[in-house]
């Protein structure tokens, strides 16, 4: 049972966790910025970035996204040090060999979607983004949503090699086979830095890759509680990421942690 991450057994669990110099390392859409229907007008607020900049003195600070790294790093610019994107597959993290072979693997699976579907897919709204190491189709524009993923299902069906499948928030992303996921790349990158401990937070399926290691040194947290998730805590909203990001720098600096904002107030029942 997922318990949330800012209550009393959360916060203890924070605490002990700022003592051991631990990797903090987030998603990024729907975890560190708010989900809009423009993926390309989505940022980092001021304050988010100000707070990740004053963690960053303490611990070293990842963002671990779906998102290509080229992207990312437009959203992030320089303040978060450690960036890995396409779901695990790309950063410094990982061997240039692997991200070779899923380069080719994306170009060829490109032709085949163009070949196939492309005259379907552009009737239905759905987009292919060539992120170079993963293809990700969008259906957020599609006027019928289910039929839109059921056709690219169908489409990453035929696909050879057959991709490892992803589904995110009104998309469906398509992975080379045999490339690391996020928990593996968060491993990787724990191994790198010599860290011993953890904290993960996300928001979507795609982040169950780390939900689901059950790994005793990483603590996960999921935004919105779901009960089949296998994260061990919750944040009830993603604006509670502020919170987060305050109680650690009280953990770090030896301060009191801050209380919880009041819930806001309930609206007047309509009419």
């Amino acid at each position: 049972m997922m318990e949330p991450l800012l209550g009393e057994r959360g916060r203890q669990r924070l605490r002990a966790l700022a003592a051991e110099r631990p990797l903090y390392a987030f998603d990024f859409d729907g975890t560190l910025t708010r989900i809009v229907r423009d993926r390309w007008a989505v940022h980092l607020s001021t304050r988010v970035r100000a707070l990740l900049h004053e963690l960053g003195k303490h611990a070293p600070i990842a963002i671990i996204s779906g998102r290509s790294l080229r992207d990312l790093r437009a959203h992030v610019g320089n303040g978060v040090p450690y960036l890995i994107g396409n779901h695990g597959v790309e950063g410094r993290h990982e061997l240039s060999d692997v991200m070779s072979h899923a380069c080719q693997v994306c170009a060829d699976w490109k032709r085949q979607v163009g070949t196939g579907f492309g005259a379907i897919f552009r009737r239905m709204g759905i987009e292919v983004e060539d992120k170079t190491y993963s293809l990700t189709f969008h259906y957020r524009a599609a006027r019928r949503r289910r039929a839109a993923r059921g056709a690219v299902i169908e489409a990453l069906s035929e696909l050879t090699p057959s991709p490892r499948i992803v589904l995110g928030k009104s998309s469906v992303n398509a992975l080379p086979p045999g490339t690391p996921n996020k928990g593996g790349a968060l491993l990787k990158l724990m191994a790198r830095l010599r860290v011993q401990r953890a904290l993960f937070i996300g928001d979507d399926v795609t982040d169950e890759d780390v939900f689901s290691l059950r790994d005793d040194r990483i603590v996960t947290g999921r935004i919105g509680m779901k009960k089949n998730s296998d994260a061990q805590f919750f944040l009830k909203r993603q604006s509670d990421v502020d919170d987060l990001l305050n109680v650690l720098l009280a953990a770090h600096n030896g301060a009191s942690m801050p209380a919880l904002r009041p819930p806001p107030s309930p609206l007047p029942p309509r009419c």
